[in-house]
Protein backbone atom coordinates (compact mmCIF):
# COMPACT_ATOMS: atom_id res chain seq x y z
CA UNK A 1 0.00 0.00 0.00
CA UNK A 2 1.55 3.09 -1.30
CA UNK A 3 1.61 6.41 0.47
CA UNK A 4 -2.13 8.59 0.63
CA UNK A 5 -3.15 11.78 1.28
CA UNK A 6 -7.00 11.19 1.69
CA UNK A 7 -6.70 11.60 5.31
CA UNK A 8 -6.28 15.12 5.03
CA UNK A 9 -9.91 14.73 3.93
CA UNK A 10 -10.53 14.99 7.86
CA UNK A 11 -8.78 17.90 8.23
CA UNK A 12 -10.73 19.91 5.88
CA UNK A 13 -13.78 18.28 7.20
CA UNK A 14 -13.10 19.69 10.29
CA UNK A 15 -12.32 23.07 8.99
CA UNK A 16 -15.46 23.08 7.19
CA UNK A 17 -17.53 21.97 9.72
CA UNK A 18 -16.04 24.71 12.30
CA UNK A 19 -16.49 27.03 9.74
CA UNK A 20 -20.19 25.67 9.10
CA UNK A 21 -21.13 26.05 12.94
CA UNK A 22 -19.85 29.41 13.42
CA UNK A 23 -21.41 30.50 10.80
CA UNK A 24 -24.89 29.45 11.59
CA UNK A 25 -24.61 29.05 15.30
CA UNK A 26 -25.86 25.29 14.62
CA UNK A 27 -23.18 22.34 16.11
CA UNK A 28 -25.81 19.71 14.20
CA UNK A 29 -25.29 21.60 11.06
CA UNK A 30 -21.24 21.45 11.80
CA UNK A 31 -20.96 17.72 12.94
CA UNK A 32 -22.76 16.91 9.88
CA UNK A 33 -20.71 19.23 7.35
CA UNK A 34 -17.78 17.69 9.08
CA UNK A 35 -18.65 14.29 8.37
CA UNK A 36 -19.95 14.51 5.40
CA UNK A 37 -17.07 16.62 3.96
CA UNK A 38 -14.45 13.94 5.45
CA UNK A 39 -16.10 11.28 4.09
CA UNK A 40 -16.84 12.27 0.54
CA UNK A 41 -13.44 14.20 0.76
CA UNK A 42 -11.72 10.44 1.53
CA UNK A 43 -13.63 8.46 -1.65
CA UNK A 44 -13.13 11.28 -4.08
CA UNK A 45 -9.11 11.75 -3.49
CA UNK A 46 -8.57 7.81 -3.17
CA UNK A 47 -10.42 7.65 -6.29
CA UNK A 48 -8.31 10.22 -7.94
CA UNK A 49 -5.31 8.41 -6.23
CA UNK A 50 -5.87 5.44 -7.81
CA UNK A 51 -6.91 6.26 -11.50
CA UNK A 52 -3.18 8.24 -11.30
CA UNK A 53 -1.65 5.17 -10.32
CA UNK A 54 -3.42 2.97 -13.69
CA UNK A 55 -2.25 5.63 -15.60
CA UNK A 56 1.11 5.92 -14.24
CA UNK A 57 1.68 1.83 -14.58
CA UNK A 58 0.16 2.43 -18.37
CA UNK A 59 2.91 4.59 -19.19
CA UNK A 60 5.25 2.39 -17.92
CA UNK A 61 4.03 -0.73 -19.55
CA UNK A 62 3.71 1.03 -22.85
CA UNK A 63 7.41 2.47 -22.45
CA UNK A 64 9.01 -0.77 -21.30
CA UNK A 65 7.12 -2.26 -24.39
CA UNK A 66 8.21 0.65 -26.67
CA UNK A 67 12.00 -0.21 -25.42
CA UNK A 68 12.51 -3.54 -25.97
CA UNK A 69 10.39 -3.22 -29.25
CA UNK A 70 13.09 -1.01 -30.36
CA UNK A 71 16.48 -3.29 -28.64
CA UNK A 72 14.95 -6.11 -30.61
CA UNK A 73 14.98 -3.87 -33.98
CA UNK A 74 18.19 -2.90 -33.00
CA UNK A 75 19.44 -7.04 -32.63
CA UNK A 76 17.54 -7.80 -35.85
CA UNK A 77 19.62 -5.05 -37.93
CA UNK A 78 22.74 -5.72 -36.29
CA UNK A 79 23.16 -9.62 -37.76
Amino acid sequence: MGKTYAYNSIIIGFLVGLLVWVSTQKLVLGILAFIGVSIVGFIVIRLIEKAIGKGVDAAADAASRAYEKRRQQKNGENK
